[in-house]
């Protein structure tokens, strides 16, 4: 194969040679430049891009999670039943909450597929405000950007 391509580079011309050779070049230019170097920018640069949008999602988190721990004690709701004030202030808040069980006197779990995490811990913000504090909580990426799953237990707090 050697010999034969020796043979065929040998029966050009130098001009044509040095065509081939520079057209050959500029192939391999073009190649690297949009075969591995735009993909790999255009992938560091998205990934930045993601990283710097997730580290402001978290900041927003960290903050909103500082406040509802500064927050000051507040009396429980004097005659409404957590799973009725729950409910009420959901939809006041614009939430749906997707499930909703009792899980003992003065408690209730609740599970929201699909919410925005600024309003969501806001809303919490308000229910501890209300008498109404969360026992536990697990928030995870929702399906859309920006969003958040939340499955939740929430207690009474008693006076």
């Amino acid at each position: 194969m050697v010999a034969s391509f020796k043979s065929w580079w040998g029966a050009h011309s130098t001009g044509e040679r040095w065509i081939m050779g520079a057209l050959g070049t500029a192939i391999f230019v073009v190649f690297l430049w949009l075969g591995v170097w735009r993909p790999v920018t255009d992938g560091l640069n998205a990934g930045w891009e993601r990283q710097g949008q997730a580290l402001d999602r978290y900041s927003s988190v960290r903050a909103k999670i500082d406040a509802l721990k500064h927050l000051p004690a507040a009396s429980p709701a004097a005659a409404t039943p957590i799973d009725q004030l729950v409910s009420q202030s959901a939809a006041e808040a614009g939430f749906t909450l997707d499930r909703v069980g009792t899980a003992g006197a003065g408690r209730m779990s609740l599970s929201i597929a699909s919410a925005r995490t600024g309003p969501l811990l806001g809303w919490l913000s308000q229910l501890e405000a209300s008498g109404v504090g969360v026992q536990s909580i697990n928030i995870v990426p929702g399906v859309t950007d920006g969003t958040v799953a939340v499955q939740a237990v929430l207690q009474e707090r008693a006076p």
